[in-house]
């Protein structure tokens, strides 16, 4: 007679300690108390133990007391890993999140114990309707690991397929590839090819295989491509039906042919290179279709795999203008950004389409790499592939060369070795333009940081419909003349490229006062500003749009007739890919031109100056870092926060680019080693016992407006789901702000006020409110050393500040201190007592203007006293 019990235990995870035991029977019998030995006694004359994730977390506690205890159960069942193949489609047994159970307890084994219960027979009523070649080939497959042997048992399975790889090839026929080499899969991989099949079974496009099982068993990902993502090369009714990339294109995008240059099937090469799952190079000139190249393998892999393509992109209009254009395309679901353009309830439903599978393309910024959301949404998904759009940016001979593009390949090394993946994921690069220095510097990166070799398919940047011209003025107001002409001559959209954030504002406002409409777009502009003038442009409600450079990247106007650069260019490539923004419809004819006057070379020239970072402030960046980094190893600080230490003045054209760019150097060189931003936690502890005591706190609670009531119980109900932080230490980012933030839709300071206010209440609670950073290497007293330090530089500041009022520059201040023989001395140790002196009522000071260098003091006593205090 099979008899079973479900179990569910609280552990002690630092020292195996059993806190609390709950089980429950068949017969509806229960046990929750912490006692061993009465636990025994309920398990007496049971066959089977049961019980979610009860194999590698009960049973490590369990075992050695088990062994005292004669008789007891002979078989294990585990919920957790038949769920995942007994309910693959989407949306998911209601009891399971991911790799726990649902519920609003906390810390109740009892409730989790009797909701196993449930669970199993829930499983074993779906293994019952499986068909029957369906449940011989997963007892085959499955039925010899330990995770699933038990459940097997219960059912007394005994059948066996004789050949399993040709049963899976008849039931699973015209959906995998008739080719793959089923036998070595069966070999090699039984349990995840057990797993990718429940997967492709259910059929449907937007059910994915959950992130506990990527996690767990990582060669599940090289199991599904084999089956279903290699076209062989004999053909198969699979291969060319899903992997063909005609069909495709004709599906996605209605087109019957792919574009050629010069005659040459270049973009359908690189898609078929894509679909082969190799790394490439693409250069593709503006408008010559390179988004297409790797939308189409991006939106085929995402129904054939469930996987997701990652785009990184440098400009946030990019990015916008890609998704836009796709969902005129009538994929509408596929696509998705995160980027500062989204307000927090657009960016929670992008993270949310990324999570649930329902996006198979995700557009980021390379920035966003350092995010520990985004970290945590890619490795939760299957990644197909990298895609890196703009990819000159990578090279430092390239004309938009950028500093956070040579983080991408750290990342792409980092994810791989965190899901312990058996083989590389693959990379394409796409640029309209590159330099043959610029090329060896894309394929020498990959080859070095990830040993990827790229194939490169290089077209001619020739445009045979754009006719471009040059007109040399001789002043500024003969140039803004012969712009509103050529403006007033075209009837078409017109884009006009200047080089200064406050040209394109003036010149806007001009354009539209003598009755030509235009609206500037830079990247200064307010977020919302910026993306209400690029949808106004981009839908025809203004004709011109006045942009610097921030504008264009792969935005997709086809019908662009005129392109007017009123400033010079960094580059020729700069301005190859700016000008070919115009007639990206092949049948319409499009006029780039140039105006310039003889003084314009000098403000170029200008700006290129300001944007020059020399060895003296890299080594200014170099010092402030060490200055960061003297009491501990490991800091989070904003480029500007170094900029300020290093003394730098905020008002420096482009400062925290310029940072970054230091930082890079110092990185490249081997002295520091830059990670993930590291976003504070604010509450590390749930105090109440489940979801309902917590609402009914807030519910009560004064001190929160009803909105607040609303997204407190909403972010409470999140935090229960993750099983508390107490419980799953592998789910910190569940309560850090800005996951929260993100899959919630919750503004990220509104979110902080009502984390403070839940820990008002005694909701939440932070374990360590405090940490002290001692640094034991260091002898001495070091506190009287920043004492001692702090005196010196004060006296030297007392003595060298007058009765009467002056202004001061705190940088010419500081190198004076230096001579005078204060060490470490810095601007910003300068203002801390500048604040002291403010604040005892010593001095009166304001900063004059944008300079925040410099300062316009008096003193309110003698400088006799002054000294002498």
């Amino acid at each position: 007679m099979k008899s079973i019990a479900f179990i569910d235990l609280e552990v002690q995870p630092e020292n195996g300690t059993i806190l609390d035991i709950g089980a429950t029977t068949e017969s509806k019998s229960i046990f929750h108390r912490n006692s061993l030995p009465e636990f025994f006694a309920f398990l007496s004359g049971k066959n089977f133990l049961c019980g979610h994730n009860i194999i590698r977390h009960d049973l490590k506690y369990l075992r050695p007391h088990l062994k005292k205890a004669q008789p007891h159960p002979q078989h294990v069942i585990d919920t957790l890993y038949l769920s995942a193949f007994l309910f693959p489609r989407k949306p998911y047994h209601r009891l399971v999140k991911d790799d726990k159970l649902q519920t609003g307890e906390l810390n109740n084994p009892l409730t989790d114990a009797i909701k196993s219960k449930e669970l199993f027979f829930d499983e074993l009523n779906a293994f019952q309707s499986l068909a029957g070649p369906l449940k011989n080939i997963f007892f085959h497959l499955l039925g010899d690991h330990e995770e699933f042997g038990g459940f097997f048992q219960y059912l007394g399975y005994r059948r066996r397929a004789q050949n399993p790889a040709e049963l899976i090839k008849s039931h699973f026929e015209s959906q995998i590839c008739e080719n793959a080499d089923l036998e070595d899969i069966v070999k090699r991989y039984p349990l995840e090819l057990a797993y990718a099949l429940a997967l492709i079974n259910v059929n449907d496009r937007f059910s994915i295989t959950p992130p506990w099982i990527l996690k767990n068993y990582p060669a599940m990902e090289l199991a599904v491509d084999i089956l279903r993502n290699r076209h062989c090369l004999t053909g198969c009714p699979y291969c060319d039906k899903k992997l063909d990339v005609h069909r495709a294109l004709k599906r996605y995008f209605g087109f019957d042919s792919f574009k050629t240059f010069g005659g040459e099937p270049l973009q359908e090469k690189a898609i078929k290179a894509a679909i082969n799952n190799k790394t490439l190079l693409s250069i593709f000139p503006t408008g010559g279709g390179k988004s297409l190249a790797f939308q189409v393998p991006a939106l085929m892999s995402g129904e054939n795999v469930k996987g997701l393509t990652v785009v990184i992109s440098p400009l946030q209009s990019l990015m916008k203008d890609q998704v836009d254009n796709l969902e005129k395309s009538g994929i509408t679901t596929e696509a998705v950004t995160i980027n500062g353009l989204l307000d927090p309830i657009e960016r929670s439903q992008s993270v949310k389409r990324v999570r649930d599978g329902s996006a198979s393309i995700l557009y980021i910024s390379p920035e966003s790499l350092r995010s520990k959301t985004t970290e945590r949404l890619l490795y939760d998904r299957k990644i197909v592939r990298f895609v890196i759009d703009e990819a000159h940016c990578f090279s430092a001979w390239g004309q938009d060369f950028r500093v956070d593009y040579l983080y991408i390949g750290d990342f792409i090394k980092s994810l791989q070795e965190r899901k312990n993946l058996p083989e590389r994921i693959p990379v394409s690069c796409f640029t309209a333009t590159a330099k043959p220095q610029v090329i060896d510097d894309i394929q020498s990166y990959f080859r070095e940081k990830l040993d990827l070799e790229m194939e490169v398919f290089k077209s001619s940047v020739s445009r045979e419909n754009l006719v471009y011209k040059v007109f040399e003025k001789k002043s500024q107001e003969e140039k803004y003349n012969t712009l509103r002409q050529l403006i007033q001559g075209t009837e078409c959209p017109s884009i006009v490229y200047v080089s200064r954030t406050q040209t394109a504002d003036d010149l806007a406002v001009r354009l539209s006062r003598d009755g030509f409409p235009a609206k500037p777009y830079h990247g200064q502009m307010d977020t919302e500003e910026k993306a209400a003038n690029q949808d106004a442009f981009i839908a025809g409600e203004v004709p011109t749009i006045v942009a610097t450079s921030a504008f264009g990247m792969g935005v997709d106007k086809k019908d662009v007739g005129l392109v007017v650069h009123y400033e010079i260019t960094d580059s020729l490539e700069n301005y190859v890919q700016e000008a070919g923004r115009a007639g990206r419809d092949e049948n319409i004819r499009a006029d780039c031109c140039i105006l310039y006057c003889e003084d314009d070379l000098d403000k170029h020239f200008s700006l290129l100056n300001q944007t020059k970072l020399n060895i003296k402030e890299i080594q200014q960046v170099w010092s402030a870092i060490k200055d960061i980094t003297r009491t501990r190893m490991t800091v989070s600080q904003s480029a500007l926060e170094i900029a300020r230490k290093a003394g730098w003045d905020e008002g420096i054209k482009d400062i925290e680019t310029q940072v970054k760019t230091a930082v890079q150097a110092l990185e490249q060189s081997g002295y520091i080693r830059r990670k993930q931003n590291s976003p504070r936690v604010f509450a590390d502890s749930i105090c109440c016992q489940n979801a309902h005591e917590a609402i009914e706190k807030i519910k009560k609670s004064r001190i929160f407006q009803e909105d607040e009531k609303k997204d407190a119980k909403r972010i409470m109900i999140r935090l229960f789901s993750a099983r508390s932080l107490s419980r799953g230490k592998d789910n910190e980012g569940e309560s850090r702000v800005d996951w929260l933030s993100d899959l919630l839709g919750i503004e990220k300071q509104k979110a902080i006020r009502i984390i403070n206010l839940l820990r008002e209440v005694g909701i939440l609670a932070d374990e360590k409110d405090l940490a002290v950073h001692i640094k034991t290497s260091e002898s001495g007293n070091r506190s009287l050393r920043i004492f001692e330090t702090f005196q010196k530089i004060e006296k030297f500041f007392a003595s060298a500040i007058n009765e009467q009022a002056a202004t001061y520059n705190l940088k010419e201040l500081n190198e004076k201190a230096e001579e005078e023989g204060c060490t470490n001395v810095t601007p910003e140790k300068l203002r801390t007592i500048l604040n002291y002196w403010k604040v005892t009522k010593l001095v009166k000071h304001e900063f004059t203007g944008h300079a925040k260098h410099h300062v316009r003091l008096v003193s309110t006593t003698t400088k006799e006293k002054f000294l002498d205090r």
